[in-house]
Formats: structure tokens, sequence, C-alpha cells
């Protein structure tokens, strides 16, 4: 894969994307994210942990994405986040 570093953020209507390279998953994002703080570890079998903000607490939760399903049900390759080194906020 030529790009190893992907992109995270949230858009103006409370959906996540992911993107790297020319592929861009977009996905539903609980309406009490506000922001992505941290990623705490990237898995290139498409797993996340990051830590966000949410309007309900004024902690930092730990939570987790599961890029692999959501690629799976896209009809994505099962090797698609192979090549990727990081994961970048945006």
């Amino acid at each position: 894969m030529k790009n190893e570093m992907a992109t995270l953020g949230i858009n103006e209507k409370k959906y996540s994307v992911f993107q790297v390279g020319d592929i861009r998953i977009k996905f539903y994002t609980s309406p009490y994210l506000q922001k992505y703080c941290k990623i705490n570890k990237w898995s290139d079998e498409g797993y996340i942990e990051y830590e966000g903000a949410f309007s309900t607490t004024k902690e930092i939760i730990k939570d987790t994405i599961d890029l692999k399903t959501i690629a799976k049900r896209l009809h994505l390759s099962d090797n698609v986040f192979k090549g990727i080194k990081g994961v970048q906020l945006v």
C-alpha cells in the first residue's frame, strides 16, 4: 500500500470518516462524541482503540472501533487495512 498513514475524524453530520489513499469509509458515530482525542492503538486488521470527548461527561472515554466489520459490510477486501502503519486525527 502506498499510503502508510490513515486519518480519522468527525464530519459536521456526526459521522466518523476513516480515510487512506482513495479509500474513504464513513460510518455513524454517537451523537454525543464531540471529538477524537487520541489514538491509543491501531491494528492493521482494522481495529482502533481511541480516547474521545463526549458531551455527556467531562471525563475522556476510552472506546474502540472495529473497521474490519464495517469494511466487510461494504464488500471491501479482507486486506484493505494491510500496510497502514498508523492513524492520525484530523
